[in-house]
């Protein structure tokens, strides 16, 4: 009987493990115009995770967006191991900083980043780069909010 008592126990014992979800070893951002970096994803976030930014063009009638993803902890982009580029396409060409693409970026379980962009109700064109981009393609900048949208969130109802 003590036998069975004490087999029983553990396998109680062995059913409660904890086991930690996956988590990210290092911290996820992108890179901005002049090197500076914004986090996406802090070192130890539970996976599978996602997060959108908007991002927008820096010149006029340009279609095309370039991101470029690293990882590891710092400010600036050259402190940090590149992820990849990727390239969306198909935006509209506008004045500057008029588009907004919001860009999705999801890490599967096994830490596998992936890209999907939209622009208003169309969905966008993304691709990952194999090299850096020609002619060093800048990165796009994050779009700020706009000033109304901003205030009807922020109104009363």
């Amino acid at each position: 009987m003590k036998l069975a008592a004490a087999l029983a126990l553990l396998l109680v014992a062995g059913c409660k493990t904890s086991t930690r979800p996956p988590s990210l070893d290092e911290p996820i951002s992108v890179e901005q115009p002049g090197g500076s970096v914004s986090q996406l994803f802090l070192q130890g976030s539970e996976i599978p995770t996602s997060a959108t930014e908007s991002f927008t063009t820096a010149k006029d009638n340009e279609k095309r967006l370039f991101v470029h993803v690293l990882r590891g902890a710092g400010r600036t982009a050259a402190n940090l191991k590149s992820e990849a580029w990727w390239e969306i396409d198909d935006v509209s060409a506008t004045r500057a900083a008029e588009p907004r693409v919001m860009v999705t970026f999801e890490v599967d379980g096994q830490g596998h980043l992936s890209l999907s962009a939209r622009e208003e109700d169309r969905r966008l064109p993304v691709r990952k780069l194999e090299n850096t981009p020609a002619g060093k393609a800048a990165p796009s900048p994050l779009a700020e909010p706009d000033d109304d949208e901003d205030l009807e969130e922020d109104a009363p109802e």
